[in-house]
């Protein structure tokens, strides 16, 4: 065989095993590594629910609780679960605001999560389709609970809903809690913290491989920062881990600082991502359930 050959021949096979590198990659961020199972309920903490499903624009079929209110309130807050977690691990941090605060609360699993449909996820790219349903779903289904509407997200449900936020005016207020500011920073930080991996060939080569997957150019342009700045006049509280190194005070201080009065921000002593309910105890109950108090 001719040097030459052997030169074609050696970059074929580096050009197909770095095809299949980027394929892995991207297959990382579409299919999360540690899916959290469906192992936790409302009747484990005997709370009243009703079953629901919608569908998305695109045609799948998501997945929901929703839990009326003990008292009879009628302000409701869509809850919006994070990358690879679904509503039952949302519910067992947040269902103090039904059972103490009174409020309803619509709980539903955003696309190949939980109990939903859907094959890939986008981190939020696609996910505004399943918090747009969700609020469609809760606005003809229960016209009455949708007159004051609010809600919570935590890490990918805390981007999806301030990025969501400017399209739905009839969304009195938002708390956001671990929110990210833009899409490419938190995949390049993710794959640093997790695998080392470097923002330069790979991860970049790996946005383009998602895009193509996904068939959408202009997927990795999920950009909540953009977004926090046209939610005013409606408040905004936002919390963030002093320990999150996935989205890091400067992230949250980023979508913070990009919003508009009114707002309010609080990093939490010695809470990691998505934990900061943990870290602060009651703290976090009563700062979280009073705002929505005053603003709903």
């Amino acid at each position: 065989m001719t040097l030459w050959l052997w030169l074609a021949l050696g970059l074929i096979v580096f050009a197909a095993g770095f095809f299949a590198l980027q394929w892995w990659g991207s297959g990382i961020i579409l299919h999360p590594p540690a899916m959290s199972p469906m192992w936790i309920f409302p009747e484990q903490f005997g709370l009243r629910y009703e079953k629901v499903a919608f569908k998305t624009e695109d045609g799948l079929e998501l997945k929901g609780w929703l839990l009326p209110s003990p008292t009879g309130d009628r302000r409701t807050i869509v809850m919006c679960h994070g990358w690879g977690d679904n509503k039952g691990e949302l519910l067992k941090q947040t269902y103090f605001l039904n059972e103490k605060v009174g409020f309803n609360l619509l709980y539903f699993d955003f696309r190949s999560h939980g109990e939903s449909e859907g094959e890939i996820t986008t981190i939020g790219g696609l996910e505004t389709m399943d918090f747009d349903a969700a609020v469609k779903w809760l606005r003809a289904a229960r016209p009455e609970l949708a007159e004051k509407m609010g809600v919570f997200g935590v890490s990918m449900g805390a981007a999806v809903a301030v990025a969501s936020m400017p399209e739905h005016p009839e969304l009195r207020c938002a708390v956001v809690e671990s929110p990210f500011s833009d899409y490419r920073g938190v995949i390049r930080r993710w794959a640093w913290n997790h695998l080392n991996i470097p923002r330069f060939p790979l991860i970049d080569m790996s946005l383009w491989m998602l895009r193509l997957r996904v068939g959408d150019p202009h997927i990795d342009r999920f950009n909540p920062h953009e977004a926090a700045g046209r939610i005013a006049p409606r408040p905004l509280f936002v919390i963030g881990g002093e320990l999150d190194d996935l989205m890091p005070e400067d992230d949250v201080r980023r979508v913070f600082d990009a919003a508009r009065e009114p707002k309010q921000i609080w990093i939490v002593p010695g809470a990691h991502h998505a934990k900061c309910r943990e870290a602060s105890e009651m703290e976090f109950d009563t700062r979280v359930g009073g705002f929505f108090s005053r603003n709903l």
